[in-house]
């Protein structure tokens, strides 16, 4: 699904060079404060990302990495549904092109490892970075799968068909599978639902049966 594209972090826009206006070979995410990048059109803001002001205020008083607020609320932060669909949506543009998220230096020195765990340890991505290579932790791709249907980047035959069938669904899709799918004509709970979809999704690896048959000797 990803092909060969990666997910790149840079902390200044020169060193992309010509690269920087090819639109089909990569997206640009700018997370940062500053609006004032290059309104190039392959940059998008991501500026949901960073943290609220409120936080930024928080490490200006006491602008050290160990600051306690910050590295707390951060990550919270970062679970929000705007936070996390702006990173689903560069996980799906991931797909189609390479992945460039532009922090500047003096602001990745505040959250900069803080977004990069965050992406890593909920998501499994690993980012080109400095001695670090792009990496897709494949455990991860059911949830990452789910989430693309959630975000309706999936029909939910397309999700049922990539998700693995050894894998027991989320219970975040079985809703949306129901109403999209409507498998019953009769009112069903949410454990009739989710034990039809698991059954259904669990089908696709079970081996054939095969009738021994004894062979009699004439």
């Amino acid at each position: 699904m990803f092909g060969n594209h990666t997910m790149s972090v840079v902390l200044d826009l020169n060193i992309l060079g010509p690269a920087i206006n090819d639109v089909d070979f990569m997206a640009i995410a700018a997370v940062t404060t500053d609006e004032n990048y290059p309104h190039l059109r392959n940059i998008y803001n991501a500026g949901v990302l960073v943290p609220p002001t409120e936080l930024l205020m928080e490490w200006a008083d006491d602008p050290t990495p160990a600051n306690v607020i910050l590295a707390h609320e951060y990550p919270i932060y970062l679970q929000s549904p705007d936070c996390d669909d702006m990173i689903v949506a560069l996980i799906a543009a991931l797909t189609k092109k390479n992945v460039v998220l532009y922090i500047p230096k003096d602001e990745f020195e505040i959250y900069g490892n803080m977004l990069l765990q965050h992406i890593y340890y909920r998501y499994g991505i690993t980012c080109n970075f400095g001695p670090t290579p792009f990496s897709i932790n494949q455990s991860c791709l059911p949830f990452i799968y789910s989430k693309f249907y959630m975000m309706n980047m999936l029909l939910p035959y397309d999700y049922l068909n990539l998700y693995p069938g050894n894998v027991l669904l989320p219970q975040f899709v079985i809703n949306k599978l129901a109403e999209d799918l409507h498998p019953f004509n009769y009112p069903a709970t949410f454990d009739q639902y989710a034990a039809y979809f698991n059954e259904l999704n669990a089908a696709k690896c079970k081996p054939n049966k095969v009738n021994m048959v004894k062979i009699v000797e004439k």
